[in-house]
């Protein structure tokens, strides 16, 4: 008789079973390593975005003023750094100009006040005291060190934040166009992206810069009694070109140096664009510019539970909370960015 071998039916379950506990193991493992790794991917999205993003916009940010004549700039200083003041809404002299930063015979529909700096003038995501609130606008202006080409026609000044290269006539062609140095104009705000994700929970917003530019000279009358002809800001006032991808809050806060105040410690303070304009003309120097950026990751981090809905934000002066999203939406990493820029080109005296 051949006697025979095998499991009986107790080590039989008994191996079934703990064949199914180092399966759950195993796969216990690959979706938490799937959750980190989601996890890792939205944080290093959102520090690339943010920190290239933010660094891209402090080096253009330092441009303003840049090789205007006068170093103290407020609402009035003529192609001053920070445009707060146009045609539009500028206070005028005894002789009825307009004392605006952007220069005076420039007018048109792309210099009224939406295309100038100002609070709560762009789109957001986020809510403040339970009510829904708006991002504010950034709006600088500079003149290149431009350079002569070779031949002796062309001036250089490097490129704008769109990337377009500017690169001017020295005269004027024949079939018209600009010609010689230009006065640069940058706009820093948000709006929404037409690239997105569909399931996306709030609205696709981004921070753009557009851009666009004026003649440094002003133009001139053919005679001497005839009015002065008026100028334009070519190429500005449209969507311009993304900087961060996702951001869900921009804001930001003048710093001023207010030689009426003797209060120590309180001559320099920081200020939003509306209190700023509510002061007493002649207004206070502009020194530095505080931007705050709500960033969001591009990519969702399913519905991690780690991440609350109504978790506060502060940028700068506001504690935000991001507007809440549907029931089952995925959920993005956020984290608030700022800077502190100090505008060097308005250091000194010049121009007194």
């Amino acid at each position: 008789m051949i006697k025979q071998a095998g499991f009986t039916l107790i080590e039989l379950m008994l191996s079934l079973t703990l064949g199914l506990i180092i399966t759950a193991a195993a796969i216990l493992l690959f979706l938490a390593g799937q959750k980190s790794l989601s996890m890792q991917q939205g944080v290093a999205d959102i520090q690339d975005n943010a920190n290239f993003g933010l660094n891209y916009l402090t080096q253009d940010i330092r441009l303003a003023n840049l090789n205007n004549f006068k170093a103290v700039i407020n609402d009035q200083t003529a192609y001053g750094g920070i445009i707060l003041t146009s045609s539009a809404n500028a206070q005028k002299d005894a002789q009825g100009t307009p004392l605006s930063n952007i220069f005076w015979q420039v007018t048109g529909s792309n210099v009224a006040t939406k295309f100038l700096s100002g609070s709560a003038i762009a789109p957001s995501n986020v809510q403040l005291s339970g009510s829904d609130i708006l991002s504010d606008q950034l709006v600088i202006q500079y003149v290149p060190q431009y350079v002569l080409n070779s031949a002796g026609t062309i001036w250089s000044g490097g490129y704008d934040c769109e990337g377009n290269a500017l690169n001017f006539p020295v005269t004027q062609p024949a079939k018209g166009g600009e010609f010689g140095q230009q006065v640069i104009v940058q706009r820093y705000f948000l709006r929404a992206d037409n690239n997105k994700n569909e399931n996306e929970p709030n609205q696709p917003l981004a921070l753009a810069c557009d851009a666009g530019h004026y003649p440094v000279e002003p133009a001139k009358a053919v005679n001497a009694t005839d009015p002065l002809p008026a100028m334009a800001v070519t190429g500005y006032g449209d969507a311009g070109e993304i900087i961060m991808k996702r951001v869900d809050h921009f804001r930001v806060l003048l710093n001023i140096q207010d030689d009426s105040v003797t209060a120590p410690g309180a001559s320099r303070r920081y200020i939003t664009f509306k209190d700023y304009m509510a002061l007493p003309s002649p207004r206070p120097r502009i020194v530095a510019v505080q931007i705050g950026i709500l960033a969001r990751s591009a990519q969702a981090v399913n519905k991690e539970n780690s991440i609350n809905d109504d978790q506060v934000f502060r940028v700068l002066d506001q504690e935000v909370i991001v507007k809440k999203p549907k029931a089952g939406s995925p959920k993005y990493i956020r984290q608030v960015v700022a800077q502190t820029i100090a505008l060097r080109n308005v250091i000194g005296e010049r121009g007194q």
